[in-house]
């Protein structure tokens, strides 16, 4: 795949460097070669488990590290019910609406405040059971399967929440300037920047609804194709997290479909900017 991606993008005519695709398997390398040795997972499980350690409704396996070797891995049990079993009629809508807001809240924090982020959240790797150590019995995430995970180092994450910032403050001309100031490789002409800003801009001004993150996967999309247009390089983080994003936000929306993904995501974003010391930021709706 590496040297197939970097054909690919030596094409001048495809212009798919800007793509990230090289950078994405490379990414993609890093993440897979270490699940050969599962201590690694037994690592990944440990630092979730700390960093939700104050969480009552998400949970990941206690791993066994005395027992656990390089082939393998030992963990506690999980006794739960896939998710997606909650679509089904004898779960309540209450209990749909809870589930698909712990999941997105879940993520949310993997991305804007860990920066450690499971990399493999399809539904078979969400169990649902209860928390009968505390009062009522709640539901509870169990996060299962965390060999696979992205995490991106202080530099990069500070530009994440920059760019995730501006669009979900629908700040376009900020989010298109940030991805060609953070980019490693820019080949675009001054007019080119000006016309991918102002693309970006209009992504953010069709976007009525101050949905972003429900339809990521269709902008997604559209950034990639203005990317290639007029030659600026989009950073592999940002695709990966916008892409566990959509992954969360489809099993969230079947959940339950009118969720308001930006009141939940919103919150998280400027967390992370106040974590990262950033200055300038601008809450939409509320007055200075």
């Amino acid at each position: 795949l590496n040297k197939i991606t970097a054909f690919l993008e030596s094409i001048p005519f495809f212009h798919m460097d800007y793509l990230s695709i090289k950078d994405s398997v490379d990414q993609f390398r890093d993440i897979m070669l270490p699940q050969l040795d599962l201590r690694v997972e037994a690592a990944n499980l440990s630092r979730f488990r700390r960093d939700f350690a104050n969480e009552d409704q998400v949970t990941f396996p206690q791993p066994i590290h005395e027992l656990t070797t390089a082939d393998v891995l030992i963990e506690s049990f999980v006794n739960g019910e896939p998710i997606l079993n909650y679509l089904r009629e004898h779960h309540t809508d209450e209990e749909r609406q809870e589930l698909a807001t712990i999941g997105l809240e879940t993520v949310m924090k993997m991305i804007f405040l860990h920066d450690f982020v499971h990399a493999d959240l399809h539904p078979g790797n969400i169990l649902v059971d209860r928390n009968t150590s505390k009062r009522g019995s709640p539901l509870r995430l169990n996060m299962i399967d965390c060999g696979l995970v992205v995490e991106m180092g202080e530099r990069e994450h500070v530009n994440l929440t920059k760019i995730l910032g501006a669009f979900i403050k629908r700040d376009g001309l900020s989010a298109g300037q940030l991805m060609v100031d953070t980019a490693k490789k820019c080949q675009a002409t001054d007019r080119d920047v000006e016309l991918f800003c102002q693309g970006i801009q209009n992504i953010c001004d069709e976007d009525e609804q101050n949905n972003f993150l429900e339809n990521v996967g269709d902008y997604l999309a559209e950034i990639c194709f203005l990317a290639c247009r007029h030659k600026v390089k989009l950073e592999a983080a940002f695709i990966n997290a916008a892409l566990a994003c959509e992954i969360m936000e489809g099993i969230a929306s079947s959940l339950y479909p009118s969720m308001e993904v930006q009141r939940i995501a919103l919150p998280m974003v400027v967390k992370a900017e106040l974590m990262h010391g950033l200055k300038g930021f601008k809450v939409p709706g509320l007055r200075s």
